[in-house]
């Protein structure tokens, strides 16, 4: 029993494959985005507080998770505009394809005998 597997498959399959690679990678960098910034704000805070005796850590560790959040919020929004760019980049190769092969529709490209 023999499997023939066409290049469409093929092509769906690498397609899901990076699709899910880059989701991934979109994952790990929200992450880091959210965790640095808290990370370096508390670390700060607790050094300012062993120098001066001041209690600053919850003050650095509120600004560090409002950082963060700005800093996710801003990626997220990146992330989506670049999709819906590429969606309608896609939309209008399609239609360019489509007109290419079938017209536009209006009857311009047909001979005046068939109009």
């Amino acid at each position: 029993m023999a499997v023939c597997v066409t290049r469409e498959g093929r092509g769906e399959k690498m397609r899901q494959k990076k699709n899910g690679l880059e989701n991934l990678v979109l994952i790990t960098q929200l992450g880091l985005n959210v965790v640095t910034p808290v990370l370096i704000c508390v670390l700060l805070g607790s050094w300012i507080d062993k120098k001066t005796g001041l209690h600053t850590v919850l003050i650095f560790l509120i600004l560090g998770v409002l950082s963060g959040g700005l800093s996710a919020y801003k990626m997220a929004k990146h992330i989506i505009d670049r999709e819906k760019e590429d969606e309608d980049r896609e939309k209008k190769e399609q239609v360019k394809q489509w007109e290419s092969r079938f017209g536009t529709g209006d009857g311009a490209d047909r001979p005046k005998r068939w109009r």
